[in-house]
């Protein structure tokens, strides 16, 4: 026990020594980093000011330029408006949030607008709520891919052994190895930050796919259930010619009114729509 604990004791004091002044940061007691001596919320910290950002901050080999650091990576990270909705600061229920009010917004501004559109006949409510599901679902999954896409990048970065970076551009891309302790470092900044991330995001990206796909099997139950009538397509055109039936279809249909009311582009050549 003392030689292992005297081992870990050394390990501790060579990491530190190691990272010095340039990165000497540790868990802070609430929910922040100390950087420097003076612990800061990790969603403030290194803001993108020229007085706050000083060789102290910056974080891995000096060789690899700053932007492309697996620290400052994610410290830029938290700080993007739409990443940080994931981060740590923010918890399940701040996503959860989040994403909540993005649904409402483009359910109602964007999705059920649409389907207004495209069920324009009386009695398909439950069409227009299901086609409007559809759509804002997909764009919050869309999201929460983007959002697992990232953090998984940055959790990458951290994890590898090796910073792989370009020096200027695309073509002159090299490696540089992580030092002992910087390896150390970005290992412990991903177990405690970013991992609990990816964890959560996977989480909730499954179960938003999942309600997705039940979305996507409900409209296409409510569909079936009570399909569109387009008295408009050739097919229906050229049977009403013989088959009556069809014809007091079109009437029920229509609930007495022209049959071009429910089309746009009729009601334009019909001059307006009048009798609608």
């Amino acid at each position: 026990m003392k030689t292992a604990a005297f081992a870990a004791s050394a390990a501790l004091v060579l990491l530190l020594s190691n990272v010095g002044t340039a990165a000497a940061f540790q868990s802070a007691p609430s929910h922040g980093f100390a950087i420097v001596g003076q612990t800061v919320p990790t969603s403030t910290a290194l803001k993108a000011n020229n007085d706050e950002l000083s060789p102290e901050t910056a974080f891995g080999a000096e060789v690899v330029p700053e932007g492309q650091r697996p620290v400052n990576e994610y410290l830029n990270m938290i700080q993007a408006p739409l990443f940080g909705w994931a981060s740590q600061d923010t918890g399940t229920n701040g996503l959860l949030l989040r994403l909540g009010i993005l649904y409402a917004v483009v359910f109602g501004l964007v999705g059920y607008p649409i389907a207004g559109a495209t069920f324009t006949q009386d009695g398909y409510m439950l069409q227009k709520i299901a086609a409007s599901n559809v759509g804002s679902f997909g764009l919050v999954l869309v999201v929460l891919i983007r959002l697992y896409s990232g953090w998984g990048y940055v959790g990458s970065r951290l994890r590898a052994k090796e910073i792989e970076y370009e020096e200027t551009g695309w073509y002159d891309g090299t490696t540089e190895p992580k030092t002992e302790s910087e390896y150390k470092r970005d290992k412990f900044l991903y177990q405690s930050k970013v991992k609990p991330v990816e964890d959560r995001l996977k989480v909730i990206t499954l179960s938003a796919a999942a309600l997705w796909v039940g979305s996507c099997v409900a409209l296409n139950a409510a569909t079936s259930m009570k399909p569109i009538f387009n008295q408009y397509d050739p097919a229906i055109l050229e049977r009403l010619q013989y088959d009556d039936s069809l014809t007091d279809v079109v009437k029920e249909q229509s609930f007495g009114r022209p049959t071009y009311c429910d089309s746009r582009y009729y009601r334009a050549v019909a001059n307006g729509g009048q009798g609608c």
